[in-house]
């Protein structure tokens, strides 16, 4: 009788050991839940005893971190894990994503680019730009888009705004002028033959608010039909009106298929003390912030792939920045014959001179670097990573990042 309860237990005990199902970045794509009831309840464990963690509503989705016979175990918003029937839910499976922005140069330069970035699947050409005449200005190449196509990637146009909040306030404020807006980057997008949209929009006013979820809203309501996907770029959570206020993440996150978090300008490049482009915890609290407003599968991390070189005058604390390529730092570092110093909590090479009065500081976008990116990319069960921009990264990143 002893063995018996005792061969039960074990029995009982593989039938509710959780094995994962794509909880790791090392897959090359990750498995959601949609909740296909009304009203779905969620428990702290996958036992009869356990207690009810709360509710999720018809049509949401989540990734499952693991899975026992009749429970999934998922990742809700916050990073909280909790279970979840199976017969509330189906299952859909989304490639990860490693998205390489094209910023600067010809066609020709951003097949060079995208060729020397082995691993991306989506490329994003920057095109596309509000226009106060023309609503829209901008209209890209589809030998690029059919080159990409070809080598087996995405193409998302990237429409920005140039920083320009009143212009844009003139064209998302007025529901007339945005639906126009609208159509009119629908039409481009779709003679393109492009797969979505980045849509870029920086320095918006905080009164549009709400207008810049509309706009995003109808956009997507335009190019799904298309089966087009819809990105949207948020900075990095801060106390910021214009840079940061302006976002309304949680709604964003409902309307987009992406929100892609641009995790760099923690020191930009008109500040007025030298520092990181995006240290690992500063990196690490904006994402734990967006996670309580976006599934973290909808998630894409982007990561800078440039430097910046900060430069102080010894005499009257002046400092100035340049940007710098991967490339540049290291062959700096070899003529200076520089030693690369690491910081633990910044998880970061930082390395610094002083010649001519100047004192010359970098604290290192690099492979070791890239390293914890993508570490938190995994943890968090991100969508993916996107990096900003092709052309400035030295080619052992790619290992790094690209891997599925």
């Amino acid at each position: 009788m002893k063995k018996l309860v005792i061969r039960i237990t074990l029995l009982l005990l593989v039938f509710l050991l959780p094995f994962p199902i794509h909880s790791s970045a090392a897959t090359p794509s990750i498995t959601v839940v949609k909740i296909m009831v009304p009203k779905a309840y969620t428990f702290t464990a996958a036992t009869v005893q356990s207690h009810m963690a709360g509710t999720l509503s018809y049509g949401e989705e989540y990734p499952i971190v693991s899975t026992v016979p009749t429970f999934y175990e998922i990742q809700i918003l916050g990073g909280k894990q909790v279970w979840i029937g199976k017969t509330n839910v189906t299952t859909k499976t989304y490639p990860r994503i490693v998205l390489g922005w094209n910023s600067f140069g010809t066609t020709d330069d951003y097949i060079r680019q995208s060729t020397a970035a082995p691993g991306i699947n989506v490329v994003s050409p920057r095109w596309l730009f509000l226009n106060k005449s023309t609503l829209v200005d901008g209209t890209g190449d589809i030998r690029y888009v059919k080159w990409a196509h070809a080598s087996g990637k995405k193409v998302w146009v990237l429409l920005g705004n140039h920083f320009d909040d009143v212009l844009t306030k003139s064209l998302i404020a007025d529901p007339k002028k945005r639906q126009t807006l609208v159509t009119l980057v629908t039409k481009k997008l779709v003679d393109l033959q492009a797969d979505g949209i980045n849509v870029d929009f920086e320095n918006i006013a905080p009164e549009d608010k709400q207008a810049f979820v509309s706009f995003v809203k109808e956009l997507a309501s335009a190019l799904h039909p298309y089966k087009m996907t819809v990105s949207v770029d948020v900075t990095r959570d801060n106390p910021d009106p214009y840079w940061s206020g302006s976002f309304d993440r949680a709604a964003l996150g409902k309307v987009a298929d992406y929100v892609i978090m641009m995790g760099y300008e923690e020191h930009w490049e008109t500040s007025d003390s030298a520092g990181s482009v995006a240290s690992l915890p500063w990196v690490k609290d904006g994402l734990r912030l967006l996670l309580q407003d976006v599934p973290s599968q909808k998630v894409l991390l982007g990561v800078p792939l440039f430097n910046r070189e900060w430069v102080t005058n010894v005499s009257t604390g002046k400092v100035t920045a340049t940007e710098r390529t991967m490339a540049q730092v290291e062959q700096l570092i070899a003529s200076k014959k520089l030693q690369k110093r690491w910081d633990s909590t910044l998880a970061q090479n930082y390395v610094e001179f002083t010649e001519n009065g100047q004192k010359h500081q970098i604290w290192l976008e690099d492979r070791a670097a890239m390293v914890y990116r993508k570490q938190l990319a995994t943890t968090n069960m991100l969508g993916g990573i996107a990096a900003w921009y092709l052309g400035e990264e030295a080619k052992d990143v790619w290992p790094v990042l690209a891997t599925p």
